[in-house]
């Protein structure tokens, strides 16, 4: 059975190697999730344009 010591310096190791996974996370794969969420936006944007154009396009043939 451990003892009440064994016990909190294994809480000590488990939250100081939480830390790290946050810090790695937080500092190492937020940049490139934001980088991939920032080119998704511009495609999406690209997309969005050609579509309205491709509607105008429609509508002046309607007209015309």
């Amino acid at each position: 059975m451990a003892t009440q010591s064994e016990k909190i310096n294994k809480l000590d190791k488990d939250i100081a190697v939480i830390k790290v996974t946050l810090t790695n996370l937080r500092e190492n794969h937020m940049y490139h999730i934001e980088k991939d969420v920032a080119m998704l936006k511009k495609t999406l944007w690209a997309v969005g344009f050609l579509v309205f154009s491709n509607l105008v396009i429609l509508l002046r043939d309607l007209i015309l």
